[in-house]
């Protein structure tokens, strides 16, 4: 026992001796060695830049260590460690940029001038008065446009050659009062026949609307134009595209001055050349894509007529915001609530007391009742094959549905209202697919994956109704359009169900018997859209719950009884495979998969699905024009009705109108609907509903009848 004790002691004073030697081999290094030392550590390629930086740095003499880094408290010396270093690229970045911004000051171009005297500023009026067209950029307090304030204005002025910041709301520096100057601004700002030309334009106009100015006559938005230019672009920052396509570096707002800088703190003479360099840069990076757009005159058009006027309907649609329930989303939460802890007893009765949404507890649970192990406890590719054979499973994903729709949806829209106007806003990006279609995002809110329970919170104020329309299959009407399908053209002209017609000529059934709720309908429907978007026989299979060898013969069937369906994937991946892109309608937007063209031997991932994509995304895009031209069209119905438009969700378009609104009203609705934009030969058709809560909507005739039931009680 002893002697078990002197060894330990030994054996722990041998470690103590060498750990203290090694300190001082450390400490009495060279600065060359510690570098060895640091880079032989295990590093991010982001440290190892940092600290090649660094290191360059010492080597040339423009830093060196802090005196206080170089002993410890007690005076011995102190190893340069990684953790220095990294505090000295700190010092750095910081050294950097103010060099950066003397530099910037020091070079101020000559004809950037900041405005801040009322000569200087009524002389700027004069001269917009010579300008038919002007860059305009905001700086604001913030991203928030309900809440946020403009604390400076940018200006090109191209025929003068002058590019001005106006400081509004700076903290220092002599400026001129913010509502004089917007008062001022107002009547070129609200001009139509003065174009505007922005960066982001959506943003600025909502800030202009903040201070009660609504811009008029936008041109251009640089940052759309380049989505139909190239889709594919990894950012579509100012900054980004005019340092790719312009050639002139461009630092950002958080690399000149930090993260959490303030742009109202930032001195007048440096936030001159920041701010009126926006709109030079925005200015030629407009003069270059013209350029290249000019070259595709239907594309031009297009952007022009349908994709800028878009720009301020969705201003509209972000304006109006959603009025959201609060007392009902308060009791309908409460009561599912009780949905979930009593569906939470009942599981926990079966499977064990365990963590329902902890895997590794809930696996085992489960591994007990299947008989055997599982992959994973995955909703949708594990739990969902097994929830027919197992109730238990069934009820699961029924607890984990309401679970994600109380702690998603129910629990937090409320939270999410804003307290300026009393409304859930979200956004709308036209470009939020590289197809062009919408995406919904911001404020937490993205109105494309609302599911119907949680739509019922969306209520219409008071007065108001809401009006909704949707294009009826229309994907499939585009694909009749392009493929020219004798069964879909026939199915659409006698305005049958096209699921049906097919499902009927497929299996050789009377159409009555193919009708909706049908299983053939329903393997139709699935086929039809996987056929066209290029879906697998394996994924397919799983689709129609079927061997994968059945999932083959229903393809080669499907594309031998439609011919044209298959000439015209073929041909489109065909031109897809020689030019790398494809085209959408009438050669207005394209679509650019440049891995097809890639020369290959055998097999190659990245090309089969580009090939894939192509018709899937001529369809899509196609379809995403006739939603956007519809879109244009209703805003100019809801200026001269005085409606508000209210939302875009997948091919749905929703719409605020009084609850006066008359069957002639929604005749003009419908035919904004249905002829702003056709595919040809092939009719549309839109479903419309009005109601006061999303989601529980009434057919036309329903609203009308209730109406006047109210009227005659």
């Amino acid at each position: 026992m002893n002697l078990k004790l002197s060894l330990t002691i030994d054996s722990n004073a041998t470690e103590r001796a060498r750990q203290a030697n090694e300190r001082r081999n450390v400490a009495s290094e060279s600065l060359a060695d510690a570098w060895r030392r640091i880079f032989a550590m295990k590093l991010t390629e982001s440290d190892r830049r940092k600290l090649t930086e660094v290191k360059e740095a010492m080597d040339a003499g423009l830093i060196g260590r802090n005196p206080q880094d170089c002993v410890t408290k007690s005076g011995r010396p102190k190893a340069f460690s990684k953790a220095e270093a990294l505090r000295l690229w700190q010092d750095l970045q910081e050294r950097k940029r103010e060099e950066t911004l003397r530099r910037m000051v020091e070079e101020t171009p000559s004809n950037y001038k900041l405005i801040t005297t009322d000569e200087q500023f009524q002389a700027l009026l004069n001269e917009l008065t010579n300008e038919p067209i002007i860059a305009l950029d905001t700086e604001t307090t913030g991203v928030d446009h309900f809440a946020d304030e403009i604390v400076g204005i940018s200006i090109t002025l191209p025929n003068a050659d002058k590019h001005v910041y106006i400081p509004i709301g700076h903290t220092q520096g002599e400026q001129l009062d913010r509502e004089y100057v917007l008062e001022g601004l107002r009547e070129y700002l609200e001009s139509a026949t003065i174009g505007k030309v922005l960066h982001n334009a959506i943003f600025d106009i909502h800030m202009f609307i903040r201070h009660g100015i609504r811009v008029q006559g936008l041109r251009w938005d640089t940052q759309t134009a380049m989505s139909m230019l190239n889709e594919n672009e990894p950012s579509f920052a100012l900054k980004n595209l005019a340092t790719k396509y312009l050639r002139e570096p461009s630092d950002t707002f958080d690399e000149l001055f930090g993260k959490n800088a303030k742009f109202a703190e930032i001195p007048l003479d440096v936030a001159l050349v920041y701010a009126a360099k926006d709109t030079h840069l925005t200015w030629r990076l407009y003069e270059f894509q013209r350029h290249h757009m000019e070259k595709f005159p239907n594309m031009l058009r297009y952007y022009e007529t349908v994709e800028v006027p878009l720009l301020d309907a969705i201003v509209d649609m972000e304006q109006t915001g959603f009025l959201i329930d609060v007392d009902y989303a308060k009791k309908y939460g409460n009561e599912m609530m009780r949905d979930i802890e009593e569906k939470e007893r009942s599981l926990k009765s079966k499977l064990g007391d365990i963590n329902l949404n902890s895997p590794a507890q809930l696996k085992p649970a489960l591994e007990k009742i299947v008989g055997h192990s599982l992959e994973s406890t995955d909703a949708k590719k594990v739990l969902k094959p097994l929830k027919n054979k197992f109730p238990v499973i069934a009820e699961l994903l029924e607890y984990k549905e309401l679970v994600k729709l109380y702690s998603t949806y129910i629990s937090v829209l409320p939270e999410l209202i804003h307290p300026n106007t009393g409304r859930l806003h979200a956004r709308f990006n036209p470009m939020g697919a590289r197809t062009g279609r919408f995406s919904s995002g911001g404020n937490g809110v993205n109105l494309q994956n609302q599911p119907k329970s949680a739509r019922k919170l969306f209520v219409a104020p008071e007065g108001w109704v809401i009006l909704g329309g949707d294009f009826s299959q229309q994907e499939i009407r585009c694909a009749a359009y392009f493929t020219q399908e004798p069964v879909l053209l026939n199915a659409y002209a006698e305005g049958r169900d096209v699921y049906a017609s097919m499902a009927s000529d497929f299996y050789g059934k009377p159409y009555e018997e193919c009708g909706d709720g049908t299983p053939e309908r329903k393997a139709m429907k699935t086929g039809v859209l996987a056929a066209l978007y290029g879906t697998g026989p394996t994924t397919l299979s799983q689709q129609l719950g079927c061997t994968v060898e059945e999932a083959k013969d229903f393809l080669n069937k499907f594309f031998k009884k439609h011919a044209n369906v298959k000439r015209w994937i073929d041909e489109t991946q065909a031109f897809c495979r020689k030019n790398g892109f494809v085209w959408m309608d009438k050669q207005q937007r394209k679509r650019r998969l440049p891995e097809a063209k890639k020369r290959t031997f055998g097999y190659d991932a990245d090309v089969s699905r580009a090939l894939r994509q192509g018709p899937n995304a001529v369809i899509q895009g196609t379809s995403a024009i006739q939603t956007k031209t519809t879109i244009v069209r209703l805003h100019e119905l809801c200026k001269r009705k005085g409606w508000r438009l209210l939302a875009t969700i997948h091919d749905e378009v929703l719409l605020l109108v009084p609850d006066t609104v008359t069957r002639e009203d929604i005749a003009e609705f419908e035919d904004v609907m249905i002829n702003t934009y056709r595919f040809g030969n092939v009719p549309n058709k839109t479903d419309i509903e009005l109601s006061l809560r999303w989601g529980e909507g009434m057919t036309v005739d329903e609203w009308f009848a209730r109406k006047e039931k109210e009227e005659s009680a």
